[in-house]
């Protein structure tokens, strides 16, 4: 009888490990990529939202751009695995080793 308790006991412990994981992996997959306005682009840089939309319009970082064709104030985008790909690629421009 003891050792049926302790396997349910294992199976309820197993059960809850798996579905926490769960949990985990879907938070950091969600975490890791998300769509950020001008706004939030800039603070995430530490530079002006100016200077994020001097960029965009030179076609320097990449972006994504909403509104009507040769609308002048386009809804801009911009994801956060595009920027950190970007930033990395900035450094490596920078960086003489």
């Amino acid at each position: 009888m003891t050792v049926s308790i302790e396997a349910a006991i294992r199976a309820i412990i197993a059960e809850e490990v798996a579905a926490v994981e769960r949990r985990i992996r879907e938070n950091l997959s969600a975490g890791t990529d998300r769509t950020l306005d001008v706004p939030e682009a800039a603070a995430h840089l530490g530079v002006s939202e100016k200077l994020i939309y001097r960029m965009c319009q030179e076609r320097r970082i990449p972006h994504e751009r909403y509104g009507m064709p040769g609308s002048r104030r386009p809804t801009i985008k911009l994801r956060l695995n595009d920027l950190e790909k970007w930033r990395a690629d900035q450094r490596a421009l920078n960086y003489r080793g």
